[in-house]
């Protein structure tokens, strides 16, 4: 199989699609693998490592396209990258189509009849989706930093440092959601000496976090409580991504307009739960609305490469080896977690969430029509 892997047109981002350990084993076994040139610069790989893992360097995205029967990406297709695609040819990225309403791209993938694989969307047996868990660990991560950074005067911040200090308060820091982005904010947060209170609606996950960092404050999730904690932070970070076909969000304007002027949001998901949210990027992070300070970048990861791109691949490289060493249409019909993940088929949507999140029909990804190819 000829797999591709193009520069990112996403705004500063900077991560790559497969590292050279990954390139290697996929060259062992056959396959053809192109690199557009510099695609991995910035995650610490220069041309020269793909050419010694056994790939072969491109200069434009125009010829990955033209040439891969597979394209792995990181981050969502960009409106250049919608004229590239051909009738079945597998696109791999973290698409979101089933949180994000994108009718331009999904039109596109449908007409064109390209495969969309989306990776947010490997969900194992227990529910679990193992290549969020890693970049939502590093995006947990990265939201108390940024949030640290943010509250400094010189980025805009109201001026103080948040960390514990001898003689004077320590900051208020709420956080939406006990997942594993919020788990890892909390780490920072309590590393820093604040006070930290996640709010969580499942139960079992709260006994899990009271366990995990017993300095913390866990509670149910309950809006009036969540209000009253929302208008003592000085920092609100919100891990939680809009469930398909909710629109409501979960912290309205006029909730915002009562937190402390100067405060700060971090928004990971961008977008949805918090209704002054809405998408930046890590060229322009940063805006104010109703007196707090919003950032709002969907892809902090990017902001290290390295680490991401291989962390990233400690869990998507065995499903892109897999997809290469056994074709699509046999892991469709033996890996149903692969199945799963797979957002368009032949001009069809073939996933509920997407579906029901766009408006659209949508079909069993198991019918004749789609296996027929």
């Amino acid at each position: 199989m000829i797999v591709g892997v193009p520069k990112e047109l996403k705004t500063a981002e900077t991560r790559v699609g497969l590292n050279p350990t990954w390139v290697k084993k996929l060259t062992t076994f056959g396959h053809e693998v192109l690199i557009q040139s510099m695609a991995g610069e910035a995650s610490g790989f220069c041309d020269e490592k793909y050419v010694l893992a056994g790939a072969k360097i491109v200069n434009t995205i125009d010829e990955i396209y033209e040439k891969a029967e597979f394209v792995v990406k990181v981050k969502e297709l960009q409106p250049y990258e919608y004229g590239l695609l051909k009738e079945n040819q597998m696109i791999m990225a973290w698409f979101h189509l089933a949180e994000d309403v994108n009718h331009e791209m999904t039109q596109a993938l449908l007409d064109k009849k390209a495969i969309s694989l989306s990776m947010e969307l490997i969900v194992l047996p227990d529910g679990t989706r193992p290549t969020i868990k890693p970049m939502s660990e590093i995006a947990g991560t990265l939201a108390m930093l940024e949030a640290v950074k943010y509250a400094q005067y010189g980025y805009g911040g109201k001026g103080i440092l948040l960390r514990k200090l001898a003689g004077l308060p320590s900051s208020n820091v709420l956080i939406l959601g006990g997942g594993n982005a919020g788990l890892n904010t909390a780490q920072v947060a309590v590393g820093l000496g604040l006070n930290v209170t996640i709010m969580e609606a499942s139960m079992k996950r709260i006994d899990y976090l009271n366990n995990q960092l017993p300095q913390v404050d866990i509670l149910c999730w309950d809006k009036d409580m969540m209000f009253e904690e929302l208008i003592q932070s000085d920092v609100l970070i919100n891990t939680i991504y809009p469930m398909p076909g909710v629109t409501e969000a979960l912290i309205t304007r006029e909730m915002v307009s009562k937190m402390k002027p100067n405060s700060i949001i971090i928004d990971i998901a961008g977008t949805g739960i918090i209704e002054t949210s809405r998408y930046t990027t890590l060229e322009d992070p940063v805006y104010y609305e109703q007196e707090v300070l919003h950032y709002c970048v969907p892809n902090m990861p990017a902001l290290c490469p390295q680490t991401s791109t291989n962390m990233m691949l400690m869990t998507t490289g065995p499903y892109i080896m897999n997809i290469a060493n056994n074709g699509l249409k046999e892991v469709i019909e033996n890996d149903v977690i692969v199945r799963n993940c797979i957002s368009t088929l032949n001009g069809e949507i073939v996933h509920h969430e997407v579906g029901i999140n766009h408006n659209m029909p949508y079909t069993d990804i198991k019918t004749e029509l789609l296996l027929s190819k």
